[in-house]
C-alpha cells in the first residue's frame, strides 16, 4: 500500500484504508533513523504508489501474508528491527501477526508479534514493552505513530514472511524492515510526569457543595414540579411543548446517573437532588440502572429486587418534587439469566454481554422479555408520587434499547447472531423479488435497507406495545448513538432523535476499564470543533434532538473547550437538550468529596464550572439558534449504490458537518420538507456553489484560514489558534492563551490554555445587568495523578488528595459601568475582595487562580 488514501474504504487503500484524513500522508520516504537503526522508507512516486506492508486475515482487501528472499551471504545479523504499528488492535498479549525466518540451513524460526508487547495502535500510541515509539505525527483526526521492535534471528535469515494474525480483526502495517547486529535498549527512560503541588499547581480548597443563595446555586431557574403542565409534547416547530402548556418552550439540561448511582439511601438521594438543582438541573438520566434493580438471587432478569425499587422510587419522587424531569433506557445493560428462557441463548454458557441489544429485532423470545421487563417497570405504581411511571409526567422520555443501532452492531462481538441475519436477509429479498446471488452476499446498500427494515419493524412493535398497552405518556426514541445519514430512515419512526459523543474517550491498553488508561489529549478547536460538530447532521428537522451522552473526557488538557463547545453550538443548533455523562458510575463516590477520574464530575469543580456556563448558553438561551438552515438529503438510489459494508458507510461528508459551524443543518429524507430549511444534496460534487453567497464565503474561509463565524456572528472559531470566541449581549466567553478581545471583554497576558467567561446572571445584556460572573477555567488535576510518559497520554494513576489547579493568570478589562469585584469559593461563598481599577469607562482586575489559599476560579461583579 501507499501512505495517502485519497478515498475512504473503496477497498484499494493506501495505508489502512480510512480515508484522506486518517492517513499516513504526513511520512517521509528515504533515510529514518531511530535509537542508531536505520530504515530506508520506499517512496511510492517510484514503486508504483507503494510505501509499505499493509496485512490482514480478515479484512479481504488487505493480503495475508507476504515473502521476501534475502541475500544473506556474508551478513552476521543478529536482530530483525522492524518498523511498524498496527490497526483495529486485539486485546493485549493477543497476535498481530508472525514473523517466519527460513534459513540457507532449511531451519525456521517463527516470532509472534503480540499487542501490547511489540506493537501497539498506531493511533495514540504508547510504548510497549518490545516497542518503543520510534516515529510519531498528526494527521487530521488524531496523534499517530509508528514502534521500533526488534526480534532475535540470530543470523540473517534466507527469507522472511510476513502473516497477520489467523481470525483477527485487526490490521498490521509495516513501514521498515532492517537487520542487523546489536541488542537495543527499548526501554528509554521517560521522566514520569508526577503531578504535584509546586510553581505550576496549587491545591484547590473544594467541599462539593454550593451554598443556598449564593452566585452559584442555579435553582431559581427550575420550575417545580416535573409535570405541572403535563406530558411533554411536541410542537409544530419541532421542540419540546407541554400538553397543557403549548405555548411553553422546554429544553433540558442534566446528568447521567450510572449502575448504583441510581440508588440511594434517602439521606444520600436528597444530597444529590440538592447538588443538582443547584447546579440549574431540570433532567437526569437513569442509566444502566437496570442490572441493579433485579433481585440477584431470582432464577430470571426480570424479578425486581424490593429495596432497590423503593430507592429507585424515591429518588425520581424527590427529582420530580423539584422540578427535574427524568428519563431513561428500557435497555442498558440487563445480564440474562437462563431462567428468561431465550430461545437463541439455550445451551450456550457465556454470551455476548449485551447480545440482546441484537436479539430483540430478530427473536421473539428476546422482543418478549424486553416487553416483560417494560411492563413490570411501567405500570409499577410508585408509592411516593401515587403514580405508575407509564403515566407520570416527570418520565417524560424514553429511549427503547441502549445504542442499538444496527448498521453498527449487527455483526457484534458475538459471530453467533450473524447466520440469523443472513437467514433474514435471504428472506426480505425474496419478498421483495431482489434475490440473486449477487445480491446475496452484497454488504452495500441493498444489506443497509434490510437492516433498517428490521429495525423499524421492531421499534414500531416496541412503540404500539408501550403506547396502547401500557398507556405510557412519555415520549420515545432509540438509536442513540452515531451520525450515519443511512439511519435517517429508521430515525424518522422516533419521537425525537439522541445521539451521543465523547472527545477522548479513553482507550485500555492493558485491561478494559481499568488502569493504563490511553489518550490523545487532542484539541476538538483544532480539529474544527470536531465536538460537537460530528453530532449535527444526525438531526431530523421537525423532531426535537437531544444529547443525552457527551463529554470532554479527564484528564485531556483541552477539556476546558467543552462550556464554549457544547453550550454554544447547541445553542446555535437550536437543540433540545444536553446530558453529561456522567455524575457518577456508583453511590460510592457521590457521599465524601475524592479526586475527579474517569467519566465522572462528581468531584470535580471545573466540570461543574462548565456546567454553568452551559446551563446560560444553552437553557438560558444567551445564543441565539443561527437562522439559515441547512438540510442533507439524498435519494434511495444514491443509498442502494453505497458499496458497505453498513458499518463503514453512511458517514456525513465532513464539509457538510463543516456547515453547522455556521448555520444549523440536519437531515431530511427525500421527500421531507420543513419551513425555513434549504436541502443539500451533499454526496453530490459541488453541493457547496448552490449554497447561499453568506454560507459559501464562510466554508471558503474556514478551508483557507481554519476560521469560521457563525451566521449572526456570534460564534467565531479559529482551528489553527486553538481558539473559539463568542461574543453575544449576555455573555462573552473565550477559549485561547495569550491575548483576546470581544465587544466588552478584552484579556490580555493569559499565560495558559484556558477558558474564561463572563456571564449575565439577571438575564440582562452585560453593559446592563447588577450581577455577573467571572469564571476563569484552566486544567485541573490530583496530587501525585501520575502518567507513563511525557507526553502525558498513558495515565497510570488519578492520584489523590488534595485536588489541583493549574496556576493562571489574565489580565481583565470590561467596558462596563464600575462595579465591585469579589472573589468567590467553589461552593459560592465569599472569598474577598478582588483590586480593581476604573478608568475611561473600563473596569480593570487580574484573574489569577494562585492569588488566594485554595484557588480562585470564580469572581462576582456587581453594581
Amino acid at each position: 500500500m501507499g501512505f495517502r488514501d485519497e478515498k475512504l474504504n473503496d477497498g484499494k487503500g493506501g495505508w489502512t484504508d480510512q480515508g484522506p484524513t486518517n492517513d499516513l500522508r504526513m511520512m517521509k520516504s528515504g533515510r529514518f533513523s531511530a535509537l542508531g537503526v536505520d530504515f530506508d522508507i520506499v517512496n511510492p512516486e517510484r514503486n508504483d504508489g507503494r510505501s509499505c506492508l499493509v496485512l490482514s486475515s480478515r479484512q479481504q482487501k488487505f493480503p495475508m501474508e507476504k515473502s521476501i528472499a534475502l541475500d544473506s551471504s556474508g551478513e552476521k545479523s543478529r536482530y530483525l528491527y522492524l518498523l511498524h504499528a498496527s490497526a483495529w488492535t486485539p486485546n493485549a498479549s493477543m497476535p498481530v501477526g508472525m514473523v517466519v525466518a527460513e534459513y540457507a540451513d532449511g531451519s525456521v524460526k517463527e516470532f509472534p508479534v503480540l499487542a501490547g508487547r511489540d506493537v501497539g495502535n498506531w493511533w495514540q500510541p504508547y510504548g510497549v514493552a518490545n516497542g518503543v515509539v520510534a516515529w510519531t505525527g498528526e494527521n487530521a483526526e488524531t496523534f499517530v505513530g509508528l514502534y521500533l521492535s526488534q526480534f532475535p534471528v540470530e543470523a540473517a535469515p534466507a527469507k522472511l514472511t510476513f502473516k497477520a494474525a489467523a481470525d483477527s480483526g485487526s490490521v498490521w502495517m509495516i513501514v521498515g524492515a532492517t537487520l542487523g547486529e546489536y541488542r537495543l535498549n527499548l526501554r528509554r527512560p521517560e521522566a514520569l510526569p508526577y503531578i504535584v503541588a509546586d510553581k505550576d499547581w496549587l491545591p484547590v480548597e473544594y467541599n462539593g457543595n454550593t451554598v443556598a443563595g449564593s452566585p452559584l446555586d442555579f435553582s431559581g431557574y427550575l420550575d417545580a414540579p416535573a409535570g405541572k403542565y403535563g406530558p411533554v409534547v411536541v410542537d409544530q416547530t419541532g421542540h419540546f411543548s407541554f400538553r397543557d402548556a403549548p405555548g411553553k418552550r422546554i429544553r433540558f439540561f442534566g446528568p447521567n446517573l450510572v449502575g448504583t448511582a441510581n440508588y440511594l439511601d434517602k439521606e444520600l438521594a436528597d444530597d444529590f437532588v440538592t447538588k443538582a438543582t443547584r447546579l440549574g438541573y431540570n433532567t437526569v438520566r437513569f442509566h444502566h440502572f437496570d442490572n441493579g434493580l433485579i433481585d440477584p438471587n431470582a432464577p430470571d432478569s426480570l424479578t425486581f429486587d424490593s429495596r432497590a425499587l423503593d430507592q429507585l422510587d424515591y429518588l425520581f419522587a424527590e427529582l420530580k418534587k423539584h422540578g427535574i424531569y427524568s428519563c431513561l433506557d428500557l435497555y442498558a445493560s440487563r445480564e440474562l439469566k437462563p431462567g428468561d428462557h431465550i430461545k437463541e441463548l439455550e445451551g450456550r454458557t457465556s454470551p455476548e454481554k449485551f447480545i440482546l441489544k441484537r436479539l430483540i429485532p430478530l427473536s421473539k423470545s428476546a422482543m418478549d422479555n424486553w416487553k416483560e421487563f417494560a411492563r413490570r417497570l411501567l405500570t409499577h405504581r410508585n408509592p411516593y408520587t401515587g403514580l405508575t411511571y407509564a403515566e407520570d409526567p416527570a418520565l417524560y422520555a424514553l429511549n427503547l434499547v441502549n445504542e442499538n443501532p444496527l448498521v453498527i452492531i449487527w455483526r457484534g462481538w458475538d459471530p453467533a447472531l450473524i447466520p440469523l441475519f443472513e437467514e433474514r436477509y435471504v428472506e426480505y429479498l425474496k419478498e421483495k423479488g431482489l434475490d440473486t446471488p449477487e445480491n446475496r452476499t452484497s454488504r452495500g446498500g441493498l444489506f443497509i435497507e434490510f437492516l433498517n427494515d428490521l429495525q423499524i419493524r421492531s421499534i414500531e412493535e416496541q412503540k404500539r406495545f408501550l403506547k396502547e398497552e401500557l398507556k405510557l405518556v412519555a415520549l420515545v426514541t432509540d438509536l442513540n448513538m452515531i451520525s450515519k445519514f443511512t439511519m435517517n430512515e429508521v430515525r424518522e419512526h422516533l419521537d425525537f432523535v439522541d445521539n451521543h459523543q465523547y472527545w477522548d474517550h479513553p482507550w485500555f491498553p492493558v485491561r478494559e476499564w481499568h488502569l493504563p488508561y490511553a489518550f490523545s489529549n487532542k484539541s476538538s478547536i483544532a480539529n474544527r470543533a470536531e465536538h460537537p460538530r460530528y453530532l449535527m447532521p444526525a438531526r431530523i428537522f421537525g423532531k426535537p434532538y437531544t444529547v443525552t451522552e457527551f463529554n470532554f473526557c479527564n484528564p485531556n488538557p483541552y477539556r476546558v473547550e467543552a462550556a464554549p463547545l457544547i453550550g454554544g453550538y447547541a445553542g446555535l443548533q437550536d437543540w433540545d437538550a444536553l446530558y453529561r455523562f456522567a455524575w457518577s458510575h456508583g453511590r460510592y463516590n457521590m457521599d465524601k468529596v475524592d479526586v475527579p477520574y474517569g467519566f465522572d464530575i462528581v468531584n470535580d469543580p471545573q466540570a461543574q464550572l462548565a456546567e454553568r456556563i452551559i446551563n446560560l448558553l444553552f437553557m438560558r438561551e444567551y445564543i441565539r439558534a443561527a437562522k439559515p438552515a441547512f438540510a442533507f438529503t439524498c435519494t434511495s438510489g444514491q443509498l442502494r449504490r453505497l458499496a458497505g459494508p453498513p458499518e463503514d458507510d453512511g458517514d456525513y461528508p465532513a464539509e457538510f458537518t463543516e456547515l453547522g459551524l455556521y448555520g444549523r443543518i440536519g437531515t431530511l429524507g427525500a421527500a421531507a420538507s420543513f419551513p425555513g430549511v434549504r436541502k443539500v444534496d451533499a454526496l453530490n460534487a459541488g453541493w457547496e456553489k448552490r449554497l447561499p453567497a453568506a454560507a459559501r464565503a464562510a466554508l471558503d474561509k474556514l478551508g483557507k484560514t481554519g476560521v469560521i463565524t457563525s451566521a449572526g456572528g456570534q460564534i467565531t472559531l479559529d482551528s489553527k489558534a486553538k481558539t473559539v470566541k463568542i461574543v453575544a449581549p449576555q455573555c462573552e466567553v473565550m477559549t485561547f492563551s495569550g491575548d483576546m478581545s470581544g465587544k466588552v471583554m478584552k484579556l490580555s497576558g493569559a499565560d495558559c490554555y484556558q477558558t474564561a467567561a463572563l456571564l449575565s446572571l439577571d438575564g440582562k445584556k452585560l453593559a446592563e445587568s447588577e450581577k455577573l460572573l467571572f469564571i476563569q477555567m484552566p486544567n485541573l488535576g490530583a496530587t501525585k495523578q501520575k502518567f507513563a510518559n511525557e507526553r502525558r497520554n498513558l495515565l497510570e494513576s488519578w492520584g489523590q488528595l488534595p485536588i489541583l489547579l493549574e496556576k493562571c493568570r489574565a489580565d481583565v478589562e470590561l467596558a462596563l459601568p464600575e462595579m465591585k469585584v469579589e472573589a468567590l469559593k467553589l461552593d459560592g461563598s465569599p472569598n474577598g475582595a478582588v483590586p480593581s481599577a476604573y478608568g475611561n469607562g473600563k473596569l480593570r482586575f487580574t484573574a489569577d487562580t494562585a492569588s488566594r489559599p485554595g484557588g480562585v476560579m470564580v469572581y462576582l461583579l456587581t453594581r
